[in-house]
C-alpha cells in the first residue's frame, strides 16, 4: 500500500524541463532586442542594471537568506555575481551602444557554446568528439566574419569593441553554467543571492557615478523596461533556466541555447529592422550550423566484435 503511494510522486520528467529550458530561451532570445530599445530610448548600461537589480533584488530578498550561510556557500555566491550578475549585465549591456541587437543574440549564445565545449573538455572530462571540433571551429569562424561585415557595413571599428563586450559576456555566463555543475544549488536561492550580492556592488559604485536621471526616458519605455529587465529576465527566466539546468543537465539545456540567436535575428529584423550585410548573413549561418553540429551530431559508436560465441 506504501509502496504504490510513494510511487506516485514523480520527478520533474524531462519534458518539464525543457519547457523550463524553453521559456527562459524565449525571454532571452528576445532580451537583446528589449536591451537596444532601451539604449535607443536613452537608458545607459548603468540605469539599465539599476533596473534590472533593484526590481529583481527585492522581489527575491526572502529566499536569499534561506539555506546554508557558510563563508564557502557565499564566497561561491561572489563568484557567480560576477558571471551572471550586475557585472554581466553592466559588461552586455554596454555592447549594444556599439552593434547591433543581432550580433548581441548571436555573438553571446555563439561564445557561450564554444567555451562550454572547452571548458568540458577540459575540465569535466566531456571530451569532444569530431562533431563537436567541427561545430567549434565553425563558431570562430563565424564570428569572425560577424565582426568582418560589421566592421565593413559601420565603416568604423566601434563595432568590434561592441563584440568583444558580447564575446566576454558569453564568456562569463558560459562560466555561470559551468559553475553550477560543479556547485549544485537550489535555483531559487542561488539566483536570489546573485541579485543581493548585485545591489551591494551597484551601492558600492554608485558614488562614483554622476548620478541616474530616468527623465530623459519615456514613462512608457521605463516601465516595459523595467518590468522585462527587473522581473522576466532576471527572475523569472533565471529561475526557470537553473530549474532547467537542474533536471535535464547542463549538456542539454545548453541545447536550447542553440535557438537564441533564431529567435533574437528575427526579432531584431521584425522590431528593428537590422538587415545583416552579405558578410554578417553568411557568419550568423555559419555560427548557427556550427552550434547545431556540435549538439546534434554524434559518432557512432563502434561495434565490438565478441570474440566469442555464445551457441554451443
Amino acid at each position: 500500500m506504501a509502496a504504490t503511494e510513494n510511487s506516485g510522486l514523480k520527478t520533474p520528467s524531462m519534458a518539464t524541463g525543457m519547457m523550463f529550458g524553453g521559456v527562459a530561451t524565449l525571454i532571452w532570445g528576445a532580451w537583446p532586442v528589449v536591451t537596444a530599445l532601451g539604449v535607443e530610448a536613452n537608458l545607459t548600461p548603468f540605469q539599465l542594471v539599476i533596473l534590472r537589480i533593484f526590481i529583481a533584488g527585492p522581489l527575491l530578498l526572502p529566499w536569499a537568506f534561506r539555506g546554508k550561510h557558510s563563508v564557502r556557500e557565499w564566497a561561491k555566491i561572489a563568484v557567480l555575481t560576477v558571471t551572471a550578475g550586475a557585472p554581466y549585465t553592466y559588461i552586455v549591456s554596454n555592447g549594444f551602444q556599439y552593434t547591433s541587437a543581432t550580433h548581441g543574440g548571436v555573438i553571446i549564445p555563439g561564445t557561450i557554446m564554444l567555451t562550454t565545449l572547452i571548458a568540458s573538455h577540459f575540465f569535466l572530462n566531456d571530451r569532444m568528439h569530431r562533431y563537436r571540433f567541427i561545430g567549434a571551429g565553425g563558431i570562430v569562424v563565424g564570428l569572425f566574419l560577424l565582426a568582418v561585415g560589421a566592421e565593413t557595413a559601420e565603416g568604423t571599428p566601434s563595432s568590434l569593441i561592441g563584440d568583444l563586450l558580447f564575446f566576454s559576456g558569453g564568456i562569463l555566463w558560459a562560466a555561470y553554467t559551468m559553475l553550477l555543475r560543479v556547485w549544485p544549488m537550489d535555483p531559487v536561492i542561488v539566483t536570489a543571492r546573485v541579485g543581493l550580492m548585485s545591489m551591494i556592488w551597484v551601492a558600492a559604485l554608485y558614488p562614483f557615478t554622476n548620478g541616474v536621471d530616468f527623465s530623459d526616458v519615456p514613462s512608457g519605455m521605463l516601465g516595459f523596461q523595467a518590468l522585462w529587465q527587473g522581473a522576466i529576465s532576471a527572475v523569472i527566466a533565471i529561475v526557470l533556466f537553473n530549474k532547467g539546468v537542474a533536471i535535464m543537465g547542463a549538456s542539454r539545456a545548453t541545447v536550447l541555447n542553440a535557438v537564441i540567436p533564431v529567435i533574437s535575428t528575427i526579432l531584431a529584423f521584425v522590431v528593428l529592422s537590422e538587415v545583416p550585410t552579405g558578410t554578417e548573413q553568411l557568419g550568423l549561418l555559419v555560427i548557427l550550423l556550427g552550434i547545431a553540429t556540435a549538439m546534434f551530431l554524434k559518432p557512432k559508436p563502434r561495434r565490438i566484435q565478441n570474440a566469442s560465441t555464445q551457441e554451443n
